[in-house]
């Protein structure tokens, strides 16, 4: 057995460790969790739907989450023009080192920015979720009479 074959285990368990108790596994139920919630709430909603309130309200919820969606689109069309710009500098390189660097960073950028992406959409539709779950748990009857009731 080599250095490295000793190691292996040894990294694996160290890896094992530091993953938190509440990992993926965790993440995954509370996305499950989400999901059973507004699917409840939408359920207990249905009453509220004939009123005029509760469409207007959604559609509220819907213009928020589209002018976000918008302005997180801008910043990546920013980004990708950049990356263009930059992609268009590559004929600059005077030598083959550094025509390679330049290859390497820009490769570089365009998987940041998709990796960006991916995490910018991850946490829209989250926040939708939320925020969705949260809106037709108000519009609920048991909310919408606790709401008009004099405390």
């Amino acid at each position: 057995m080599t250095h490295a074959d000793h190691a292996l285990p040894h990294a694996l368990a160290h890896s094992r460790q530091a993953t938190p108790k509440h990992g993926h596994a965790q993440l995954l139920g509370n996305l499950a969790t989400r999901g059973q919630h507004n699917l409840g709430a939408s359920l207990a909603m249905l009453p509220a739907l004939g009123h005029t309130d509760t469409w207007l309200s959604l559609t509220q919820l819907q213009a928020a989450s589209l002018q976000k969606l918008i302005a997180q689109q801008d910043g990546w069309l920013a980004q990708w023009q950049g990356w263009f710009h930059s992609a268009c500098q590559l004929h600059q390189a005077n030598t083959v080192s550094k025509l390679l660097e330049q290859e390497i960073n820009l490769t570089l950028r365009a998987v940041q920015i998709m990796g960006q992406q991916a995490v910018d959409l991850a946490s829209l539709q989250e926040n939708l979720e939320i925020n969705y779950g949260y809106w037709a748990s108000l519009h609920t009857p048991v909310a919408a009479t606790a709401h008009s009731s004099p405390d």
